[in-house]
């Protein structure tokens, strides 16, 4: 996946979709061949790497990604622009890097249930 995203002056901006935990909106993102690609937002995890803390963004393909099975996700990192005014979403490639997302969220979704008495 490609870190461009589809969002014109006119569209709310990436950053307070992903923000938005009632944004039901589907995040676009352009893939490599410049097809747009449509994901629904899972979590986003605050993690630290290499010293820095780094907010990830887990998304769901909803639309058919090669490779990608219906019931996986994709993790993203977050990469934010220079006036901070929106973010740039990039795959994360370090597979070491997506497992502890994974974890992570998995975590907090154990914490939750607990709270829930579940």
């Amino acid at each position: 996946m490609d870190n461009n995203n589809m969002y014109d002056n006119e569209s709310p901006r990436l950053i307070d979709i992903l923000l938005d935990p009632n944004s039901t909106e589907p995040i676009v993102l352009m893939d490599e061949n410049g097809r747009q690609v449509e994901f629904e937002q899972v979590a986003i995890i605050p993690q630290v790497v290499d010293g820095q803390k780094t907010l990830f963004v887990i998304l769901k393909p909803l639309d058919k990604i090669e490779g990608i099975a219906d019931d996986e996700a994709i993790v993203f990192r977050m990469h934010f622009e220079e006036d901070d005014e929106d973010v740039k979403l990039k795959a994360e490639t370090r597979e070491e890097i997506a497992n502890a997302v994974f974890d992570e969220y998995y975590k907090m979704l154990e914490e939750k249930r607990q709270r829930e008495g579940k």
